[in-house]
């Protein structure tokens, strides 16, 4: 399809989308917030609050500014969910191709692929630093958390069969804790029910029969009831990435040079946005412009005609990190809670230099250890989703 023919219509009908230049900048900020996330948790385990350090130095102080994003990370994710997930749904209803068994076969897919061995990976380590340095006062795994936002974070009371099944069930933070040390699979539940909203919202207004009508609002108003407060409300992130996909590519940034100076701004404003929680009190306001600016700049970016002619070292990089961000941001916690219970006694580290030396060796071996489970999880998503589906089409033609 030509240039001239995308540029009317709107970006979710855009094709062959892994094509465009773009797309290889949305992997490479995909896989840049799975590792703020990761690198922010190291911090948070390893060293001690940016609050006890007695006169940072320059170094010091851009390590921290970049280490305390990972929440704001998050956003990012969200607003890139939002993207590409309502993409996939409005052009299959659109196209009359939309069906819930293969909607739910593709997410399922994509989530259980890798957080099954991910809590399974959890349950390995939780339970052998429960046994070498048990469950007591100065543990831990026990009671003796040594930074403070952790504090009320217990490992041992949350390493429960029953959080298993809820994070299992996606129902972590709404009717169950979080399980064990991985308290990054908080996320899963936010999407996992953002997953379910939106192609009922969309339906509800596209079908015509009233049964289904009065079933798709009363699945809505259910699953917005059951969630509680704060899934409600972070779903208006998860909306504005969906937000840019229905948009239509602008006829007034055409000219490379307008669009290429407003993507720099958009990203210097996103930049802005992920540190604003250091002058905006309300960490629910520093999100939605965290939000806003991800969405802005990534519609920016998608009016980009720019097409990948031959995949160079960038594109390589870019698929390579996306290809194990999901991977990575669920199973770093645990080994990371393992590694700080092995190599730091009372105290947690000083930012100095031969300690920073050893959490980059920590973060390398971590995120390596990362790399060779999506290998075999993250990589093979594509093939497993294939073999359900293949068992459910002979299944239906065994019943035909």
């Amino acid at each position: 399809m030509s240039v001239e023919k995308t540029q009317i219509q709107p970006i979710y009908n855009i094709p062959s989308m892994r094509n465009y230049r773009w797309s290889t900048h949305l992997d490479l900020l995909r896989g840049l917030a799975a590792l703020l996330v990761f690198l922010g948790h190291m911090r948070l385990l390893l060293f001690i609050e940016y609050s006890e350090i007695s006169n940072p130095n320059f170094l010091i102080k851009r390590l921290n500014s970049l280490t305390v994003l990972g929440h704001q990370s998050v956003m990012i994710f969200f607003v890139l969910s939002g993207f590409f997930i309502s993409a996939s749904v409005i052009r299959r209803i659109q196209q009359k191709q939309w069906s819930w068994v293969n909607y739910l076969v593709d997410r399922l897919t994509r989530l259980y692929v890798v957080l099954i061995p991910a809590l399974l990976l959890s349950s390995f380590w939780d339970f052998l630093g429960i046994k070498i340095f048990g469950t007591g006062q100065d543990s831990f795994y026990g009671e003796k958390f040594h930074n403070g936002h952790l504090a009320t974070y217990k490992i041992l009371e949350n390493f429960t069969f029953q959080n298993a099944l809820g994070t299992l069930a996606f129902l972590q933070t709404i009717f169950v804790d979080l399980f064990g040390s991985n308290k990054a699979v908080w996320t899963l539940a936010y999407e996992f029910w953002y997953y379910m909203l939106f192609p009922s919202i969309i339906l509800f207004f596209c079908v015509k029969s009233l049964k289904a009508r009065v079933f798709y609002a009363c699945l809505t108003l259910g699953i917005l009831l059951m969630v509680g407060s704060s899934i409600r409300m972070y779903f208006l992130v998860w909306l504005m990435g969906a937000l840019v996909s229905i948009c239509h590519p602008s006829k007034y940034l055409k000219k490379n040079n307008i669009l290429n100076s407003l993507t720099i701004l958009s990203i210097i404003i996103l930049y802005i946005a992920l540190t604003s929680e250091r002058f905006i009190s309300s960490r629910e306001t520093a999100d939605f412009l965290i939000g806003t600016s991800t969405a802005v700049m990534i519609y920016l970016l998608v009016n980009s005609r720019s097409q990948i002619r031959q995949e160079g070292a960038y594109e390589n990089f870019s698929k390579a990190l996306a290809g194990c961000s999901y991977t990575l941001y669920l199973v770093h916690m645990p080994i990371l809670s393992f590694i700080r219970a092995c190599v730091i006694g009372d105290r947690p580290w000083e930012p100095d230099i031969l300690h920073l030396f050893f959490a980059l060796i920590i973060v390398v071996f971590v995120f390596l250890y990362a790399v060779v489970i999506a290998h075999f999880t993250e990589a093979k998503t594509d093939k497993f989703r294939n073999l359900i589906m293949s068992w459910i089409k002979n299944r239906r033609l065994n019943q035909a």
